[in-house]
């Protein structure tokens, strides 16, 4: 959201966190927010005005602007008037109020409007006592991953693994049974919760070869798993097996369009980030530190 205007606005972007105190500020179609720390859940600024009236119309008076121009500087304002409408969109994330107490969420747009406004969370900040569990992404990169994170001594202090195991097929469907590759029917390998719950009461990251699929199945046991993506420099040399390489990208593509559903929010390590296998295996380890002290956002509506 551009933070121009005739007010104190405050510039926003996807994922960022906001605590909306007034949802008819000053009248209809303005909240009053605060804008939340992703690791801590406390108050940045205390104060942002989202105009949701000119987010809900802007795109409706788009092509009027456009065409009354003239014709030498139709692209040009085109091009403008779009960056604009682009840097206006938000993903608002609300927190859930807690108990039954809490303040009513009164929505002020009709539903014609609201269809033209980008849809936001509802989420909870949610502190986990224990040390919590860790997934990866692209998840053919798990089990190297784990073999060299528990490979130092020292690593195995904070460290520890819940190798894969034959589930019966009378368990595969129960709920504290984690299965390692919940689409392919045949496959019997799956974590049970049991497993991973001893490895936190020892004080320790479980590192699971879990795929994606699993995270809202371990939040609905109370389980809050840190997710890493990793973002490859070169997918061929990572995955060289040569006939599955097809199939290895396919399955990449569609775990990147999976961690925007997810209902808490992921760490991304970029290819700038590292250089070595020594960089990245230093960059998962900073970033499960830095994830263990953030708080985990939760959409609980998303699990019931």
């Amino acid at each position: 959201m551009d933070p121009s205007g005739d007010v104190p606005f405050l510039g926003a972007r996807c994922d960022d966190i906001m605590h909306v105190t007034d949802t008819r500020y000053q009248g209809m179609y303005q909240w009053r927010c605060c804008l939340l720390d992703r690791c801590t859940a406390q108050p940045l600024q205390q104060l942002l005005l989202l105009r949701l009236r000119t987010m809900a119309s802007e795109q409706k008076n788009f092509k009027k602007k456009v065409v009354r121009l003239p014709a030498s500087r139709l692209l040009t304002q085109a091009q403008e008037l779009s960056r604009k409408a682009v840097a206006r969109r938000v993903r608002l994330v609300k927190a859930v109020a807690p108990g039954a107490g809490g303040p009513e969420v009164l929505y002020t747009l009709s539903h014609r409007q609201e269809e033209q406004l980008i849809p936001y969370s509802l989420v909870q900040p949610v502190q986990a006592g224990a040390r919590r569990p860790v997934l990866f992404s692209p998840s053919p990169l798990s089990r190297g991953l784990i073999e060299q994170l528990l490979q130092p001594a020292m690593s195995q202090l904070q460290f520890n693994t819940c190798p894969p195991e034959p589930i019966p097929a009378t368990e595969r469907c129960q709920k504290h049974v984690f299965m390692l590759n919940p689409s392919i029917p045949d496959d019997s390998l799956g974590i049970r919760l049991q497993s991973i719950q001893d490895i936190v009461s020892q004080d320790k990251h479980c590192l699971l070869e879990l795929s994606l699929a699993n995270v809202q199945g371990l939040l609905k046991q109370g389980v809050y798993p840190i997710v890493i993506h990793i973002q490859p420099k070169n997918k061929k040399k990572w995955f060289p097996q040569c006939g599955e390489e097809k199939l290895i990208e396919d399955l990449c593509r569609r775990e990147e369009l999976q961690l925007e559903t997810l209902p808490l929010f992921h760490h991304t390590l970029e290819p700038s980030r590292w250089s070595s296998t020594d960089d990245l295996l230093s960059a998962i380890r900073s970033a499960i530190d830095s994830q263990q002290r953030a708080v985990a956002c939760v959409e609980f509506e998303r699990l019931q």
